[in-house]
């Protein structure tokens, strides 16, 4: 059994990173190192003569594959281009971008085994250019069953070599032309991206849909992995050959099997040592050796939830689930009416399942939804390759079912003082309980803030949300006085008609949360929500959407006891394309990012806030006793970007601060506001790529060391930065969903 665990970096230098942004890891023994040589063709040629550069092999193992950076004084030797030997196994990749600079980013696959890598030609424009010639290597992979990393080094010392040629007729080469060149893959110019792609049957290894592992499945990775590819941006294709994945499909190496990323695999392919995922040449090498008949763990294995024969069979769920129930990924579930769980039975809902409720005749008529009672539990556990999904019967539109509601037994600041001793909970009666929003008879609230209702991870819940009334709508998911006990992570909403999600007071923690398209709301709470969420992600439909952030610590008493005071780090707001626009639904076309308001003073650190018509509204002076401090509302660690203005135009504000444009950049704050956005592609609504730029979103705050937050998620925002290629792939992505089409959510 082959696990990347084993693997050391610091032996290899960056062995088993995209770049240097990646950590390095504790070494462990290896063999004897693998030895390269960096060969030039002269080392005295005269200005406007050509030289060229190679890698020579000069040890016995069979490489497979090189991964690095080629450095050059660029005031000395200007890149030309590389020379291909017809009939040539070898595939060279080159990043050029940095040309100018110095620096060629390379990856070679060699199916026959490199002995020597094809020259790269520069033309000499000053002398004394060999003392600057280096190369620093990534990662190398040796050819077998199965692909396995090497212990490489590069020779300090350039060795020249005569007869390297250095044609004039050297050409850089393109994605494009290698594809070409790979098996007349003209198509390969539409390199349109779907990360996640669920198709039955698809295996991994196979990029590019078409049912095979193939040297173009190979080729596409490996310009992922030097950054020649966009991993994320893109739109869907019209068809197979128009998408790609190297996300899900190409992401096999470290194998870590005999595990595929079922339900219980602690360590799937693709997890780096780290907890990492890197598109890199280990893939590639994987790849290629599959293509050649060399067998490889996990490539060409079916990926977990894409059946070749998809479930199709359909249960129907009516009443009260009052005893222990499984659903399983083998069928449909229906959801008829309200459906609760409760009388202290549990429902598990296995990874990869389905569940449907039917569309009602009318807004809040007859529809279907899902409520976790006080005495209640779900256990909804999914994987990155297996999402639970929750969505309605039929076509889908923004309300077409109720969603998810979960009642707990935690703390309210409204209510009457009735709640009910609940022994199988383990709590007391006597303190703040309420009627739901939604259909009558749904009751939460209680005395116990460590209340447990289960856990959610890995859950998409689309297109849900009733309005009953102004005042009474369900959301997508509506967390109703749920306790600390509860596990929330790894949830999607998408496309609700009302909130995406909503704490009415409870003290439950959540993280990674990705709330896309949802008409009112995207992240909202009230009556005295007293819990902590980390990673957030917000994008707004430009059309139909409200406020990113809506805070209220209760609505009709702004003191009222407990106090909604939560901890909120690392989130990103996106609103709309054009900040300005007036188009779509009046006075709820992207109002604004957040409103902090009604005596709520929560603690925002490490946002990330752009395009917006305000990115901040206080209201309220309740709200702002003990700004910046402590023990009042804090806004700090920030970068505010491309948003109309920061403040927002109603009046009046809060007595204790006169506008918001001040507060948000007041002094110590550590916020900034920029015109332009870091992020790399965060208003595609099919395929966003929310990671900040290489090198950006830096100076975020430590999050607390409390057990619950992530202490390394010093950034800027609720996704970690690009590594200088964009090979790191993103924690929401391959198991989250975009849009319908760019125009339908």
């Amino acid at each position: 059994m082959f696990r990347r665990a084993a693997m050391s970096v610091a032996t290899l230098g960056v062995l088993t990173a995209c770049d240097s942004s990646e950590p390095v890891h504790a070494p462990q023994a290896f063999a004897p190192r693998t030895t390269l040589n960096l060969e030039l063709s002269a080392a005295s040629a005269t200005s406007g003569q050509r030289v060229s550069v190679a890698l020579a092999n000069t040890a016995a193992d069979e490489i497979g594959g090189v991964q690095g950076f080629l450095h050059y004084d660029p005031s000395k030797l200007q890149y030309r281009g590389q020379l291909r030997e017809a009939g040539s196994d070898q595939i060279m990749l080159v990043n050029d971008k940095q040309a100018n600079r110095g620096e060629l980013r390379l990856a070679l696959l060699d199916i026959s085994g490199m002995d020597r890598s094809m020259p790269l030609v520069f033309e000499v424009i000053g002398a004394g250019y060999v003392s600057s010639l280096s190369f620093d290597i990534e990662e190398a992979a040796a050819n077998g069953s199965p692909v396995k990393l090497l212990d490489i080094s590069v020779a300090k010392s350039v060795v020249i070599n005569p007869s390297l040629a250095s044609a004039a007729s050297a050409v850089r080469m393109s994605v494009q032309d290698w594809a070409v060149v790979v098996d007349g893959m003209d198509d390969a110019k539409q390199l349109q991206l779907d990360p996640g792609e669920i198709r039955n049957g698809l295996k991994f290894g196979d990029t590019n849909f078409d049912g095979n592992v193939t040297l173009a499945d190979a080729l596409y990775i490996i310009n992922a992995s030097v950054g020649l590819n966009e991993l994320i941006i893109g739109t869907d294709g019209t068809g197979p050959s128009g998408d790609r994945d190297a996300v899900v499909a190409g992401n096999v190496f470290p194998f870590n099997a005999p595990g595929l990323g079922e339900a219980g695999d602690a360590l799937p392919p693709g997890l780096e040592v780290n907890g990492a995922r890197l598109a890199t040449l280990g893939d590639g090498v994987a790849l290629i050796n599959e293509f050649v008949g060399i067998d490889q763990p996990v490539v060409g294995e079916i990926i977990p939830g894409r059946p070749t024969t998809p479930a199709s069979n359909r249960i129907v769920i009516t009443g009260n689930i009052s005893t222990n129930q499984t659903w399983t990924n083998t069928n449909i579930y229906e959801l008829s009416g309200a459906v609760q769980v409760t009388g202290g039975a549990t429902l598990t809902i296995e990874a990869g399942t389905r569940v449907e409720g039917q569309q009602g005749t009318g807004p809040g008529v007859g529809g279907a939804a899902l409520f976790v009672g006080r005495d209640g539990m779900i256990s909804a556990v999914g994987t990155p390759l297996q999402p639970i999904v929750m969505t309605c019967v039929g076509t889908k539109f923004k309300g077409c079912w109720g969603g998810l509601t979960i009642l707990g037994n935690a703390s309210l600041n409204d209510g009457a003082l009735t709640s009910p001793a609940i022994a199988s909970r383990g709590t007391a009666g006597g303190c703040r309980e309420k009627q739901a929003e939604g259909p009558a008879g749904f009751l939460y609230g209680g005395c116990n803030d460590n209340d447990n209702s289960g856990t959610l991870k890995y859950v998409r819940i689309e297109y849900a949300g009733f309005r009953f009334t102004p005042l009474n709508e369900l959301n997508g998911l509506a967390l109703n006085g749920v306790g600390r006990g509860t596990t929330l992570d790894y949830i999607q909403v998408h496309a609700g008609l009302d909130d995406g999600i909503e704490m009415f007071g409870g003290t439950v923690n959540m993280q990674h949360l990705v709330l896309t398209a949802n008409s009112d709301d995207s992240f909202d709470y009230t009556e005295g929500w007293n819990g902590k969420a980390q990673f957030v992600i917000v994008q707004h439909d430009s059309l139909d959407s409200d406020k990113a952030f809506e805070q209220d610590n209760y609505e009709f008493a702004l003191d009222a006891l407990p106090r909604a005071t939560p901890q909120i780090y690392n989130a990103t707001l996106v609103g709309k394309a054009f900040v300005t626009s007036t188009s779509g639904t009046a006075g709820n076309n992207s109002v604004g990012g957040l409103n902090v308001r009604r005596g709520t003073r929560p603690k925002h650190f490490n946002f990330l806030v752009q395009n917006f018509p305000f990115a901040l509204d206080i209201d309220d002076a309740s709200t702002c006793v003990d700004w910046n401090t402590a023990t009042g509302f804090e806004f700090k660690n920030s970068i505010f970007a491309a948003n109309t203005r920061l403040d927002a135009s109603d009046t009046p504000d809060p007595a204790c601060e006169a506008n918001e444009s001040a507060a948000i950049l007041l002094a110590g704050s550590n916020n900034s506001n920029v015109a332009t956005s870091p992020l790399l592609s965060p208003l595609n609504v099919m395929v966003p790529d929310f990671r900040p730029a290489f090198g950006t979103a830096t100076g975020g705050a430590t999050p607390p060391a409390d057990g619950f937050f992530d202490v390394t998620a010093t950034y800027i925002g609720a996704v970690a930065p690009a590594n200088a290629t964009k090979s790191n792939i993103p924690w929401y992505s391959g198991w989250t969903r975009g849009w319908a089409t760019p125009a339908t959510p």
